[in-house]
C-alpha cells in the first residue's frame, strides 16, 4: 500500500467487490475520472454507479457511517459494505483513494474480483497542504500532463502549481508563446480533472527572471525569438521584465488575469521571481523590487490569493552553513539580504528551492523563517 493512515483499526472479515458495484455518494465522487480510477485500481474487473446525495459520504451496502471524531475523513469497511464520511469535498476524494489503495486482487472461480479486509480509518494528514510544481515545457505532450495530474492526485496532493513555458496561448500577447502551444481550451479539461481528484490549481508566471521562458543554457527567447521589436519590455540582455517600465506591469497584470480564469479559484499565484542576473542590488534597485512584489502582493490579496515567490534573490551565502549543502544564494551580502526582507511584504510566501540541499536542516528556511515569512521548502527530484 501507498498510504498509511494515522488510525486503521482490523476488524474481522473480507469484503469482495466484482462486476457493477453501486455506491450512494456527493456528486464530487461521479465524476468521469473517479469512475475511471475505480475501474483501473480494479484490474477491470469492476465499474462503479454512483447515485449522488447531499452528505459528504460515498456508501456501498448498508455500513454504517462512522463518525468523524475530529478528524479530516473515516471510513469504515466491514462485510455489510463501505462508508466514508469527510469534512470536505477534497477529503472525501483523498479518502477514496485511500479506499481504492486497498483494493486486491483475488481469483474466485476462476474470475477476478477485489478483496478488501475489513477495518476502520480515522485519517488527519501531518502536512496540511501538500504541493507539487511542473514545468509544462515545448516537450511536454498533454497525455503526459494528464498522467501528472492524475498521480498528484492518487498520492493526494492538495496543490499542483502550472507552470507554462510558453506553451499556452495568451490573449493579452501572442508572442508569450510558441506556435506550437496549447490553446486553453485544450488545457481546461486537465485543469477541471484535477480539480476533481481534489487539487487545488495554482497558477505559475515568472514576472523578473526567466523572462525568455527557457533554460539561459539554451539560448531560446519565446518572445524575441518571434517578434525581436518587444525587446524594450526586457532588459538589455533579455533575460528579466524591465519592471519599471508601465507597460510591463499591465502586460503581467493581464497575463495573471488569464491564468486565474484558466486555473479557477485558489488561494495563491507563484509569481517567480528567481535568477534575475544582472540586478545591482543598489539601494534604488532593492526598493524598486520590494515595491514591485509588494504591489503585486497587495492586488493578489484583493483576490483573496497570497503570492509565493523564490527566495533565491534574497539571500546571502553565510559562512557557518552547512558544506555539504550546496546553496543557492544570489544577493551579493548580508546587508542586502537583511534590507530586502526587511522591506518585503510579509503576507508574500518565500519558497526556498534549495535543489542541492540533501541535509536537514535547510538552514536558508530558517533564514526566512526568522524574517516572519511563512516558508516553503522546494527541493528538486532528479529521478535518483
Amino acid at each position: 500500500m501507498m498510504f498509511h493512515p494515522k488510525n486503521l483499526t482490523p476488524i474481522p472479515g473480507k469484503l469482495c467487490l466484482s462486476g457493477e458495484v453501486h455506491a450512494t455518494a456527493h456528486p464530487c465522487l461521479s465524476k468521469p475520472v473517479i469512475l475511471e480510477l475505480w475501474h483501473s485500481f480494479s484490474w477491470e474487473c469492476s465499474s462503479l454507479s454512483v447515485t449522488a446525495c447531499d452528505a459528504l459520504v460515498f456508501s456501498v451496502g448498508s455500513a454504517p457511517t462512522p463518525p468523524l471524531n475530529g478528524c479530516d475523513y473515516s471510513m469504515y469497511i466491514g462485510t455489510d459494505g463501505i462508508c466514508i464520511h469527510a469534512k470536505t469535498e477534497q477529503e472525501l476524494v483523498r479518502g477514496f483513494v485511500t479506499l481504492l489503495d486497498r483494493f486486491q486482487a483475488v481469483e474466485r472461480d476462476g474470475t477476478l474480483a477485489v478483496e478488501l479486509a475489513c477495518c476502520r480509518i480515522e485519517d488527519t494528514p501531518t502536512i496540511r497542504e501538500r504541493m507539487v510544481h511542473v514545468c509544462v515545457f515545448p516537450e511536454t505532450e498533454l497525455w503526459e500532463l494528464q498522467r501528472f495530474i492524475r498521480l498528484c492526485g492518487v498520492l493526494k496532493y492538495t496543490h499542483i502549481v502550472l507552470e507554462f513555458w510558453g506553451t499556452v496561448q495568451y490573449t493579452c500577447m501572442k508572442e508569450l508563446s510558441w506556435q506550437m502551444a496549447y490553446t486553453k481550451e485544450q488545457i481546461a479539461p486537465l485543469i477541471e480533472e484535477a480539480q476533481s481528484l481534489g487539487l487545488e490549481v495554482t497558477p505559475m508566471f515568472n514576472h523578473w527572471g526567466h523572462a525568455a521562458a527557457s533554460r539561459g543554457m539554451h539560448g531560446k527567447h519565446v518572445v524575441l525569438d518571434q517578434n525581436p521589436s518587444r525587446q524594450t519590455y526586457f532588459t538589455e540582455d533579455g533575460w528579466c521584465w524591465d519592471i519599471r517600465k508601465p507597460k510591463v506591469r499591465e502586460l503581467l497584470r493581464q497575463i495573471r488575469g488569464e491564468l486565474m480564469e484558466l486555473c479557477g479559484d485558489g488561494r495563491y499565484f507563484h509569481i517567480g521571481c528567481d535568477e534575475a542576473f544582472g540586478f545591482d542590488f543598489s539601494e534604488e534597485s532593492m526598493t524598486l523590487i520590494c515595491d514591485y512584489i509588494n504591489g503585486i502582493t497587495e492586488e493578489l490579496a484583493a483576490h483573496n490569493r497570497r503570492a509565493i515567490v523564490w527566495g533565491d534573490m534574497f539571500l546571502c551565502h553565510q559562512p557557518h552553513y552547512n558544506a555539504a549543502n550546496t546553496y543557492t544564494c544570489n544577493a551579493p551580502s548580508v546587508e542586502a539580504q537583511r534590507f530586502l526582507l526587511e522591506h518585503l511584504d510579509r503576507r508574500a510566501i518565500i519558497a526556498d528551492w534549495q535543489y542541492e540541499a540533501p541535509h536537514a536542516p535547510v538552514e536558508t528556511a530558517a533564514v526566512f523563517k526568522h524574517a516572519g515569512f511563512d516558508c516553503l521548502l522546494c527541493p528538486w527530484d532528479r529521478g535518483k
